[in-house]
């Protein structure tokens, strides 16, 4: 269990707290209690290409679009704010090309992207047709992930200008994540949800070390930032008092 997912069970803990207060007995904790919890799924795109010199050769670096699933829970906090949270992952491969050789075909690095996110949630005071509009703002863990086929394949064939390199691996970030979406009530226990986030961390660079010179063995100019846009649907579920 990593460090976020322990503080996010301990917020979930935390929240039970303002529920118990004034009550005579340990079992009007649960009497009260609310909780949500949903699942969403759809793509993510990664804007995070650019180029790198290598060996006096210029390579064009960029993620391909990919699915992506979340799961999480949310704890009402009144009727507007909910504090959140989620884990999503899903695949966006990492794809590499040699632009001074035509035509361009990009080697591909097989690569997983894991978020722990705890986020608030604010509801907008109004609804149409059912239909709650929302921001969101909170804090992530992230993790990108390069599958075994990947490693390996830079460990066989090389990365770049250099024939075998066996140091491709994870990289772990701290970001936050903005966006927003509209909860649709279908029912008193569901919710349909369409959500829009941008995750940003750091650019990973997978082990690979910072560019001095073009005529290093390998490497990236100094990171800048990724922007993990991720757009989703899916169906929160309502547990507890109504």
């Amino acid at each position: 269990m990593t460090t976020l997912q322990k503080w996010g069970l301990g917020l979930l803990a935390m929240t039970a707290l303002p529920l118990s207060a004034g009550a005579a007995q340990p079992s009007s904790v649960f009497k009260d209690a609310q909780l949500d919890v949903y699942a969403l799924a759809g793509g993510a795109t990664f804007f995070d290409s650019g180029n790198f010199p290598d060996a006096g050769r210029v390579y064009h670096s960029r993620y391909d679009l990919g699915p992506k699933y979340t799961f999480g829970v949310a704890v009402p906090y009144g009727k507007l704010l909910n504090i959140e949270s989620a884990v999503t992952f899903g695949p966006n491969n990492w794809v590499v090309t040699n632009t001074n050789v035509s035509p361009h075909v990009g080697v591909v690095y097989p690569m997983n992207d894991y978020i722990e996110s705890a986020s608030a949630v604010l509801h907008t005071p109004f609804s149409r047709f059912h239909i709650r509009p929302y921001i969101e703002a909170g804090v992530e863990y992230d993790q990108f992930r390069p599958t075994r086929a990947a490693i390996n394949y830079a460990n066989d064939y090389g990365f770049a200008s250099v024939a075998s390199f066996p140091y491709l691996n994870r990289n772990d970030k701290f970001g936050f994540n903005a966006g927003g979406g509209l909860d649709r009530r279908l029912s008193q226990r569901f919710t349909f949800r369409i959500d829009l986030r941008d995750h940003i961390t750091t650019s990973p660079r997978f082990g690979l070390p910072v560019r001095a010179n073009t005529y290093n063995p390998v490497g990236f100019a100094a990171p800048g930032h990724v922007h993990d846009v991720t757009y989703e649907v899916g169906l929160i579920y309502h547990i507890g008092k109504l």
